[in-house]
C-alpha cells in the first residue's frame, strides 16, 4: 500500500498503559518504524495531564468502552484539544470502537492485529485527520480574532486584543508587543505592554531582529537573548509598518518582493508568545497562522495611525472653526453657539447667566500712534488678559469685533460677574500697555458693561446682550477706564 511521504521532523508519542508488557511490546513495534520518533510512557492519565512537554500524538491503552474507560477518554481529550488521540484496545467490539470515535479518537487499533505498519499508517492518517478537521475551526477562529482586532481604532486596544487572542489561541503563558517608538533615530528605547519581564529577556536585543525566531527550549540552547530560568520557550514574530504605507496592497506582497517590502519599511516592532517552565513545539500551522495575523495587524496599525492623524487634523479644524486668528480665543461665530446652548440649559435650570462686554479704550488713536501690527500685538496682549482672568472650565473668553471682547459666566450672578469685572480692570492695569495718546491713562484700558440674567425661553439671549451693550455704551459716556453692572447703571440714571 503506498503511503503518503512523511516529512524529516521527529514525532513525539505519548503512550498511556499501564500494562508493562503492552507498553514493551508497543515500543518494539514503533521502533521498528522507519519514522524517527520519540517515545514517553506514563502509567496513568494522571500522569500525562502533569506532563510539560508537547506532543504530536497520544496512545491511550483501554481494556474495554466501560464508563471508566469512557471517562479516561474524555479527561485526556480535554486536556490535549490539540492532539490526535489514538485508543488502544484489546476488544474487536464495534459497540466500545464507536463510542471511543464519539468521545474524540482519531482511530481504534486491536492490540493483537497490531503491526509497524499499521501503526505507522493509523498514525498518519490520524495526524492528517485531526490536522485537516481542525482547517475549519482555525479558518473561523482566524476570522473571529480578525474581526475582533479591526472593531477597534485606538492602538493600544488593537494591540492588548491581539495579544490576548493570540494568547488563547496558544494556550501559552503570555503574549504580548513589543513596540521600538525612536527606532527612527537610532535608540533603543522600548515600551513594553507587558512590563514584568524587563530583566528576564533582554529587548534590546530584537531592535536589530528582522526575522521570525521559534525557540521551543531555551535549556537546549545558548542565547544572550533570554534567561533560561525563567523564560523556557517563545516566538518572535517582527513587525514591519510605514506611516505612507498602503496597508491593503501590502497583503499582496510575493515572496521575492518581501526582502525589498522590508528594506523599504522600519521595523515596529515586535510580537513575543512565551511559557515560564515548560518547552513547546511550535507547530508550523501555528506560525504561519500567527504570520498572516502579523500581516492583518499591520493594517489595522496603519489604520489607526490614518485615524490619528484624521483626528488631529479635525481638531485643527475645528480650532479653525472657531478660534479667532489673530488673538488664539474664541471667534464671534463661537460666542453665539455657546450663549444660545448657555441660555436654553440655564433656563432650564432656572440659574443666572453673566455677560461681559469689554471694548479698549481710544483704540483707534493707538493703532495711528504705533501702526496696526502693534495693533496687532496689543489685541493679543489683551486676549490674554482676559484668558487669565477666568478661572473655571465653562467660562468663556471671545473676540466680539474689532477691538470689543466678550465674557460669558455661566451659573454666575451680578455679585460674582463684577468681581471677574474687576479683576479684568486690574489685571489690565497691571499689564502696562502703554498708550500715550489715551486721555484717560498713559496705559491701555477698558470700558466695560456687566449684565447678569436667569434666562427665559419666552426671551432670546440677545436681550441679555442688548442690556450688557446698553451699560457698556455708558461706561464709555461717563468717562471710560471703567464698569457699569445694573447697580451702577441704576445710580447714573437716578443722578440725571
Amino acid at each position: 500500500m503506498t503511503t503518503t511521504k512523511w516529512d524529516d521532523k521527529v514525532l513525539k508519542i505519548l503512550l498511556i498503559e499501564d500494562d508493562s508488557t503492552d507498553a514493551d511490546c508497543f515500543q518494539t513495534i514503533v521502533s521498528n518504524c522507519d519514522r524517527p520518533n520519540i517515545l514517553t510512557r506514563v502509567r496513568k492519565t494522571e500522569e500525562a495531564i502533569l506532563l510539560q512537554q508537547d506532543f504530536d500524538a497520544i496512545f491511550l491503552s483501554l481494556s474495554y468502552g466501560n464508563r471508566h474507560s469512557l471517562e479516561e477518554l474524555k479527561t485526556i481529550a480535554q486536556q490535549f484539544p490539540q492532539l490526535p488521540i489514538i485508543v488502544l484496545t484489546p476488544s474487536k467490539d464495534p459497540e466500545a470502537i464507536a463510542r471511543f470515535l464519539d468521545l474524540g479518537a482519531r482511530d481504534c487499533l486491536v492490540k493483537g492485529d497490531l503491526t509497524d505498519i499499521t501503526l505507522k499508517q493509523s498514525l498518519q492518517r490520524a495526524i492528517e485527520r485531526h490536522h485537516s478537521k481542525s482547517r475549519v475551526p482555525q479558518q473561523a477562529l482566524m476570522r473571529g480574532m480578525l474581526e475582533r482586532v479591526c472593531n477597534f481604532l485606538d492602538l493600544e486596544a488593537i494591540l492588548k486584543t491581539t495579544a490576548r487572542e493570540v494568547r488563547q489561541f496558544l494556550q501559552c503563558d503570555r503574549a504580548f508587543f513589543c513596540r521600538y517608538p525612536s527606532r527612527q533615530t537610532n535608540t533603543k528605547t522600548i515600551q513594553l505592554l507587558d512590563e514584568r519581564l524587563i530583566g528576564a529577556i533582554d529587548f534590546s536585543v530584537f531592535c536589530d531582529s528582522t526575522s521570525f525566531e521559534a525557540v521551543a527550549d531555551t535549556r537546549a540552547m545558548h542565547s544572550n537573548k533570554v534567561d533560561s530560568t525563567v523564560i523556557r520557550s517563545y516566538l518572535i514574530l517582527p513587525i514591519w509598518c510605514q506611516e505612507s504605507l498602503n496597508w491593503e496592497n501590502s497583503l499582496s506582497l510575493t515572496t521575492l518582493e518581501r526582502s525589498d517590502y522590508q528594506q523599504k519599511h522600519s521595523l515596529w516592532g515586535v510580537l513575543i508568545a512565551y511559557n515560564f517552565d515548560r518547552a513547546r513545539e511550535w507547530q508550523d500551522w501555528e506560525t504561519r497562522f500567527l504570520q498572516q495575523l502579523t500581516e492583518r495587524v499591520t493594517v489595522a496599525i496603519g489604520q489607526s495611525q490614518l485615524c490619528c492623524q484624521l483626528q488631529i487634523a479635525n481638531q485643527k479644524l475645528q480650532k479653525l472653526a472657531i478660534l479667532d486668528g489673530l488673538t488664539g480665543i474664541a471667534n464671534r461665530r463661537y460666542f453665539d453657539l455657546v450663549i444660545d446652548k448657555e441660555w436654553q440649559r440655564l433656563a432650564r435650570d432656572r440659574q443666572p447667566l453673566s455677560l461681559i462686554l469689554c471694548d479698549v479704550d481710544y483704540f483707534k488713536a493707538y493703532n495711528d500712534t504705533y501702526g496696526h501690527q502693534q495693533g496687532d500685538r496689543c489685541l493679543q496682549q489683551v486676549a490674554n488678559v482676559l484668558e487669565r482672568s477666568i478661572k473655571r472650565s465653562a467660562d468663556l473668553a471671545a473676540r466680539y469685533g474689532g477691538e470689543e471682547f466678550a465674557l460669558i459666566l455661566p451659573n454666575t450672578d451680578s455679585q460674582g460677574a463684577w468681581y471677574v469685572a474687576q479683576r479684568i480692570l486690574r489685571q489690565l492695569a497691571e499689564a502696562q500697555i502703554s498708550h500715550q495718546k489715551s486721555p484717560v491713562s498713559q496705559f491701555v484700558t477698558f470700558s466695560l458693561g456687566v449684565a447678569t440674567k436667569i434666562p427665559d425661553r419666552s426671551q432670546s439671549f440677545c436681550d441679555l446682550i442688548d442690556v450688557t451693550d446698553k451699560y457698556l455704551y455708558q461706561a464709555k459716556q461717563t468717562g471710560r477706564n471703567r464698569l457699569v453692572n445694573d447697580e451702577i447703571f441704576n445710580l447714573l440714571v437716578s443722578c440725571c
